[in-house]
């Protein structure tokens, strides 16, 4: 079960390091109303990933998993990771449009922090079907016992505890480096490693399931 968690929780980090609407609202509340603001938000903006993992997990292990035509649930996390990496790559950079200047941003959202990061989180259309192709993917991996009870529990905590990993560490290098997190921000690599990622994924699965 720690195998599990440890797993799913880097998966989401890594996840997370694709520069969406929650990465960057975490980034412009920090500046504009400092690091506690920024960490509300993040923390917000993780707990979504709760549900719709839990959503995707559930759903699955519901499935009468002993029909032949499961079987070709083996393919399904393929098309879906590998559209995502596509997507990463294809991306724009993110621009920056709020000035921001020692700290103060010209205006301030109206929703108080946390809840306009659930808001926020909770919108992402890409989290169902990602969590249900990540459920899926390591369904077939002997390391981890997704089969086991309270395996769907174990791998929500972990989808949660490494989107606010990563958007606690974003909260914080964007309240220190505030210029440096701009421009790595701002940048094609995290669009390029997240690509990388869901697409090395796709291609270990069709690996396994040839």
């Amino acid at each position: 079960m720690f195998l599990l968690f440890i797993l799913v929780s880097l998966i989401s980090f890594m996840g997370s390091l694709h520069p969406g609407t929650v990465n960057l609202a975490v980034v412009q509340t920090t500046l504009s109303q400092g690091r506690r603001a920024g960490l509300w938000l993040a923390l917000g903006g993780s707990l979504p990933e709760l549900f719709w993992s839990s959503v995707a997990a559930g759903g699955l292990m519901l499935l009468p998993m002993q029909l032949a035509w499961t079987s070709w649930l083996a393919y399904a996390p393929i098309p879906v990771l590998l559209g995502m990496g596509i997507v990463a790559f294809r991306q724009k950079a993110v621009v920056f449009t709020t000035l921001v200047t020692n700290g103060q941003a010209a205006g301030s959202g109206a929703l108080f922090p946390f809840w306009k990061g659930v808001v926020l989180g909770g919108s992402n259309p890409q989290l169902l079907p990602f969590w249900s192709a990540v459920w899926l993917y390591l369904s077939g991996s002997v390391l981890v016992p997704v089969g086991q009870s309270g395996s769907l529990w174990v791998f929500a905590m972990g989808t949660a505890a490494g989107a606010f990993g990563l958007l606690g560490l974003v909260a914080w290098l964007a309240n220190r480096k505030r210029q440096q997190i701009l421009r790595y921000l701002s940048g094609h690599w995290l669009n390029r490693l997240t690509g990388v990622l869901f697409v090395g994924m796709a291609l270990w699965q069709l690996i396994r399931v040839i």
